[in-house]
């Protein structure tokens, strides 16, 4: 892949269903102050980007944050990062299986019936199971058709919708900024909205497939941060424009927006198109997802099994595990729910790496071909944000997380000790 191939699969790793589904949760929680939201995410992905820029172009080979930490940290910090990586694989999925239900839902309020979703996801995750194992491939046609899926409505909602704003929806700004900075809600929906940020560091994971990767890597991160953010920045403003007050009560917040000024027509193919969107991601995730199983298999890191393939040439195992991991995400949480929670996995994966670029640099085992600006400041910068954003999350995302580390550390710990019999054995 050239230089624009990285970009828009960037692009197509982080426009998916938390900017069609996310903005009203951000202004019912602070209102005008969720543009101080998009600002401070801004911020803080182009930080971590950076950090994963300057680790990438380090390395020509695939594994993004699971590398780079064990590079800097050693065999355990890896394992942990790797474990999360394949973790975040699974609850991504989930919450896109749930942002699936929930734009269908605006459609037909049907699937809105706790057992009807709950019976929607064991359908439409075993059905995406069986089509993973069954080795189906048609990754590279739909990675086309979800990218101009879901660009083209948002950027016609852009265009479009700024001749439709309302100034009036703005007022009283300052105070309105004020009063969602002091409701203590402000930390809740940075950590919420992050979500829709997240997704640039799978670029890194396909570096051996790039042209020249240490230098159009780092690039292309920075470039597709850069790129959303301001794109997310016009969204809010021109849904905050559109809708007002009313933005906080909806589930489909871009499809409503549109409805207002093109009506049901507008609602229907904005809706329409998030389905397949969000559709596609999911569908996605679902081959990702286990391959970050099997890729730690291979690693040593996980028990052969795991990268055993099938009759169909298919990690069987790696797939049935993950699918039933994602369906007990995806029925214990809604969207909002499951997003916080990936965007905590995320964090964990991400707080290394920003470690990394500094511990790299220190150790200057491998020479970086791209200089990070201000020295250790954005490392640090994007340590102690991540740091707070965490902390901005409900106890329960949070046991969810320490569970995680936990179970990885026992995993680890197991692992070792039948390598080390193992050696033992083939030594006698």
């Amino acid at each position: 892949m050239g230089f624009m191939s990285i970009f828009f699969l960037g692009v197509n790793s982080i426009i998916g269903s938390g900017i069609f589904l996310l903005p009203n949760k951000a202004y019912a929680d602070v209102g005008n102050a969720s543009l101080l939201v998009i600002l401070l995410n801004t911020v803080l992905a182009l930080s971590l980007a950076l950090c994963f820029a300057v680790s990438a172009s380090r390395f020509d080979k695939n594994g993004s944050a699971f590398v780079y930490t064990k590079a800097a940290f050693g065999d355990f910090a890896g394992f942990e990062v790797g474990i999360f990586t394949w973790f975040i694989g699974m609850s991504s999925w989930a919450a896109e299986t749930q942002g699936f239900l929930t734009a269908l839902g605006s459609l037909y309020p049907y699937f809105n019936d706790p057992f009807v979703n709950k019976v929607s996801v064991v359908i439409m995750c075993t059905s995406l199971g069986l089509l993973n194992y069954s080795g189906v491939k048609f990754s590279k046609i739909l990675n086309n058709i979800i990218t101009v899926t879901k660009l083209l409505p948002l950027v016609l909602f852009v265009v479009v919708g700024v001749f439709f704003i309302k100034g009036a929806e703005f007022e009283p700004f300052i105070p309105g900024i004020k009063a969602g900075l002091t409701n203590g809600s402000f930390g809740a929906a940075t950590l919420v909205i992050f979500y829709a940020f997240t997704g640039f560091d799978l670029l890194a994971v396909a570096a051996e497939d790039m042209e020249n990767p240490k230098k159009n890597l780092p690039k292309a991160i920075i470039t597709v941060i850069s790129f959303c953010s301001v794109f997310y920045f016009l969204i809010m403003v021109v849904s905050i424009g559109i809708m007002g007050k009313e933005l906080g009560d909806t589930q489909v917040p871009i499809a409503a927006a549109t409805a207002k000024i093109l009506g049901n027509g507008g609602f229907l193919f904005v809706t329409i198109a998030s389905i397949i969107a969000i559709g596609g991601i999911a569908i996605a995730l679902s081959f990702i997802a286990p391959r970050s199983a099997s890729a730690l298999a291979e690693n040593d890191y996980l028990p052969k099994i795991f990268k055993k393939n099938g009759r169909f040439g298919t990690p069987g195992f790696a797939i049935m595990l993950t699918t039933i991991i994602v369906i007990f995400l995806a029925t214990s949480g809604n969207f909002i729910f499951l997003a916080g929670l990936t965007v905590i996995a995320r964090l964990v994966e991400y707080i290394p790496t920003a470690l990394s670029a500094l511990v790299l640099k220190r150790k200057n085992l491998m020479p970086a071909e791209y200089t990070m600006p201000l020295g250790p400041v954005i490392p640090i910068f994007a340590v102690c944000t991540s740091l707070w954003l965490m902390s901005q999350a409900s106890l329960e995302k949070l046991a969810f997380g320490a569970g995680g580390l936990i179970i990885g550390a026992f995993i680890y710990l197991i692992l070792k000790r039948e390598q080390k019999r193992d050696s033992e054995e083939n030594k006698k």
